[in-house]
């Protein structure tokens, strides 16, 4: 990748965090509830729809943030939360991500490299057509790749290596791609919001889709109507044969929507909330699997003094009381962190110890490194919850090893507002969202990094990334994502002391609203009223 690709990925990136995590402001977790095998987001998802199946017809309201800056762009679809949930159920994808953290086929019938990751072979299925009518074909599948990557859309950072310009079409239905250099998993990148649109579109707000639901009209700040697709081409649904999709900001206002009769699923439910209606049988209280939670913590800048020696990073690390912070950040509902992005996904590397609390150790390993009298100051915020709820039980809890720790608050507004700031920061807090472990190394190691917040590049990093970005084969994707996790284990700028799950909440009568990687905005693609 140029350095100005890499510029202007970061930008993408940047534009993509800060819209979406804005609809991720409060998250929360709740003792007991359940990860359902197939992905669905708690007790209403049982993925069989019981002993008579899924039942067809009535109108689901769903309550999720939304705001001034929401559009029926389908090439914007990350800007807010109800954009993306719209998009995933009028557009298809080549494929998702499936419940634990796999890929499933969707509109592509395959998708396969070649030996090397040199080249990828795309067919999609057969018999799929737009909502005008229109047959989709690889014609339409090439024009969504090229257009994303020219329009800089959020995918585009991701499609940096796939040279669109030499793609071969062999037939109506496929197309070789070929890669500026190996890659073992672009079909893991095909899971990050690649919805597909017609040839030819210029409208992209009103391009039609081929998925389950039809836009039946949208107002902005307000909220969307939705209607069965009646010529979709699966045989298992949609169920529903209205799907109304309503912007309430505010996470308490959207639970009292729902107490009130007012929608049937609220979105993004607080902690404090979801603990206070536990006991009550009006409502499901809803969670992902588990590899979905977000991962608490902090990130620390190790190109930067006096994170340039990995023995305070260690120390910090020794510093933290994971139990603690799970008691008293999660309220004693998440579990404990192992400062590794991943955990329950697929070649996590289950094999590394889990870091104790060791205070007196930290403290040796700051005397060696002469910095006994450490003080930093941690960049936080109220943005997401956990941030400032994870840094003030942070500084408290290295008292004991000797370091003093400063709080600098951000406003919420500000949090996102520069990316040079954010990208940048020395110390700072950290709700990181959990994505395919491959994914995840792409977005934050190495010189080509799109967002390098712990700054680690160059040298063995940069060789341990490239290993894992070029392995095809299955023996060397485990090896490659094992390397590299030992390494960062002992190296890496990551603190990650605690998971908690994403709440939502919704009637009993819902069921099989499935996150599918995105449990702050979900697809209602399977769901059903019963």
């Amino acid at each position: 990748m140029t350095e100005s690709e890499r510029a202007v990925a970061r930008r993408t990136l940047l534009r993509t965090a800060a819209g979406i995590t804005a609809g991720t402001a409060m998250v929360g977790a709740l003792a007991g509830c359940s990860d359902d095998g197939d992905g669905s987001m708690g007790a209403g998802g049982d993925g069989k729809g019981g002993s008579s199946g899924p039942k067809r017809g009535g109108r689901l309201r769903a309550a999720f943030i939304g705001g001034s800056n929401e559009t029926a762009d389908v090439i914007k679809a990350a800007n807010t939360p109800i954009d993306y949930v719209r998009a995933r159920v009028v557009y298809d994808e080549l494929c998702v991500i499936g419940p634990d953290g796999g890929v499933q086929m969707q509109l592509a019938e395959s998708i396969e490299p070649n030996t090397d990751g040199t080249e990828w072979t795309i067919r999609v299925r057969d018999g799929v057509r737009f909502s005008n009518g229109r047959k989709v074909g690889i014609d339409d599948v090439l024009y969504t790749l090229s257009t994303q990557i020219k329009q800089q859309a959020n995918t585009a950072p991701l499609l940096v290596d796939v040279d669109i310009a030499n793609a071969r079409r062999k037939d109506s239905r496929t197309a070789v791609l070929p890669m500026k250099r190996p890659h073992g998993f672009l079909d893991l990148v095909f899971t990050q919001g690649v919805f597909v649109f017609p040839e030819d579109t210029k409208n992209f707000e009103k391009a039609p889709g081929s998925g389950p639901f039809l836009l039946e009209n949208h107002r902005v700040g307000q909220g969307a109507l939705l209607k069965r697709n009646p010529d979709y081409w699966s045989d298992n649904g949609p169920f529903l044969d209205e799907l109304e999709l309503l912007s309430i900001a505010d996470g308490e206002a959207r639970l009292n929507a729902l107490k009130a009769g007012q929608v049937d699923y609220a979105a993004s439910i607080s902690l404090v909330a979801g603990r206070a209606e536990r006991q009550n049988g009006q409502i499901q209280l809803l969670t992902p699997p588990k590899w979905e939670w977000p991962n608490f913590g902090a990130m620390l800048k190790r190109n930067q003094a006096p994170f340039k020696d990995a023995r305070v990073v260690e120390a910090l690390k020794y510093a933290v009381d994971r139990e603690e912070m799970v008691k008293r950040v999660t309220l004693g509902f998440g579990e404990l962190g192992n400062d590794l992005f991943g955990k329950h996904l697929p070649y996590y590397a289950e094999d590394l110890p889990q870091r104790e609390y060791d205070p007196e150790r930290a403290k040796k390993l700051l005397k060696d490194a002469g910095a006994e009298d450490l003080s930093l100051t941690i960049r936080t915020s109220d943005y997401e919850y956990g941030l400032t709820e994870g840094a003030v039980v942070l500084a408290d809890q290295v008292k004991k090893a000797g370091v003093k720790i400063k709080l600098d608050k951000v406003p919420t507004g500000d949090f996102f507002a520069d990316p040079k700031v954010f990208i940048g920061a020395h110390f700072q807090s950290a709700n990181r969202k959990p994505r395919p472990l491959p994914l995840d190394v792409l977005f934050f190691y190495g010189s080509e990094a799109l967002l390098p917040f712990t700054g680690l590049a160059g040298g063995k990093i940069d060789l341990l990334v490239d290993r894992v970005r070029s392995a095809v084969a299955d023996e060397r994707r485990r090896s490659s994502l094992s390397d590299i996790q030992h390494y960062l284990y002992d190296e890496g700028g990551d603190m990650v002391w605690a998971k908690a799950p994403v709440l939502a909440a919704a009637t009993p009568k819902v069921h099989d609203v499935k996150s599918l990687g995105y449990p702050t905005f979900p697809s209602f693609r399977d769901a059903y009223l019963a």
